[in-house]
């Protein structure tokens, strides 16, 4: 089986991982370990932003329609703005 590699591609280590856990594993089924398995391997895999297929536009869309809910496409994103 294949395993994840730090420094590769974050979205085929994920898919690795997945694949070492099981398709039909729910998030909820998955121990705080493993979880935090996949927190690491995310973190120490090639940044998402570094691969050519992805925009920045694409990534900072992406990123504020599933944390904040944010569909205002007229508002230009603050990057030194950090709420927390």
């Amino acid at each position: 089986m294949d395993k994840p590699t730090i420094g590769h591609d974050s979205l085929k280590n994920l898919t690795k991982l997945f694949t070492r856990f099981g398709w039909n594993t729910k998030l909820s089924e998955l121990s705080e370990e493993q979880i935090l398995a996949t927190i690491l391997i995310m973190q120490f895999s090639k940044r998402l932003e570094e691969d050519e297929q992805y925009t920045e536009d694409k990534l900072n869309k992406l990123l504020l329609e599933y944390v904040s809910n944010y569909h205002d496409k007229s508002k230009p994103i603050n990057e030194d703005y950090i709420p927390f």
